[in-house]
């Protein structure tokens, strides 16, 4: 008898950790879906960062050209005069 009682307290108390664990299990499992939705929403910002700034460095590099085609220009007019 004394045997079966120790079995029975071991199982019940597997079976709290089981649940404990299950608990925890869920929780952790809520998290990382929290966290797979942030980091999309991330890499979805980084995209727009990234093309924004390619298109920013494209406007500068456009301004820059046209800036140095007018310095040809008043170059080119003071050499002449």
């Amino acid at each position: 008898m004394k045997n079966l009682e120790q079995l029975e307290l071991h199982i019940s108390a597997l079976l709290e950790k089981f649940d404990r664990i299950k608990v925890e299990s869920e929780r952790i499992r809520a998290e990382s879906s929290a966290a797979n939705a942030e980091k999309s929403e991330l890499v979805e910002e980084n995209r727009k960062l990234r093309a924004s700034l390619t298109k920013e460095e494209n406007l500068r590099n456009e301004a820059l050209k046209r800036i140095d085609a007018l310095l040809r220009k008043v170059q080119e007019h003071d050499s002449v005069e």
